[in-house]
């Protein structure tokens, strides 16, 4: 077997995932057009709305480069489901169920932060393991921009954790979403063979 072969039999389950994740960003986007007063619209909650959309976007977009994983064990596949289905999970925590007894999304994230910023905290290291299983060459092309990118998400988590403050918690959304796209027009826009 090809590792092209293996890594297509994989994607289609990562794909479902991941799929899953935009599903739920895109149909909580949608509710908020059609009921925008029901739980209230906020900065805060769609700049974490949107950065997640990008990045589950670009998550996808960057795993290409699997199909540079030589040899797969049981071990590597379900790290990978695993990582996917940490990107479902924030989704669904910015976009619940039920928000009633918070009465909107931003008091939610705000009040769920703890598992919200641990979500993206716990996505940072998985990358780092996600990059190492691409190999050593696959760090070597991304250089001290991915190390100081991790360190920068690592930053927002420990700021997302432990600030409070609505002022703060909007300037860290937005800083976040423009970072995002910066880093990634800049680093990652386009796939080229190595």
């Amino acid at each position: 077997m090809t590792a092209d072969l293996i890594y297509s039999h994989i994607r289609v389950v990562l794909s479902i995932i991941l799929g899953l994740g935009i599903t739920t960003l895109l149909k909580g986007i949608a509710s908020i057009i059609e009921h925008p007063r029901r739980f209230g619209w906020s900065w805060i909650h769609m700049g974490w709305v949107v950065w997640a959309l990008i990045s589950i976007m670009t998550f996808w977009w960057w795993e290409i480069r699997l199909t540079q994983v030589p040899v797969w064990t049981f071990g590597s596949y379900l790290f990978v489901l695993c990582y996917c289905a940490l990107y479902f999970m924030m989704s669904t925590m910015l976009f619940p169920t039920d928000v009633r007894e918070f009465g909107s999304y931003e008091n939610y994230v705000l009040q769920r932060r703890g598992w919200f910023f641990g979500l993206i905290g716990l996505l940072t290291l998985m990358d780092l393991v996600d990059t190492s299983i691409k190999g050593s060459a696959r760090w070597q092309v991304l250089g001290a921009a991915y190390i100081v990118h991790a360190a920068i998400m690592l930053g927002v988590v420990v700021l997302g954790l432990t600030q409070k403050r609505r002022g703060v918690q909007l300037a860290l959304a937005l800083f976040t979403l423009a970072y995002q796209v910066c880093y990634f027009a800049i680093e990652y826009f386009t796939l080229s063979v190595d």
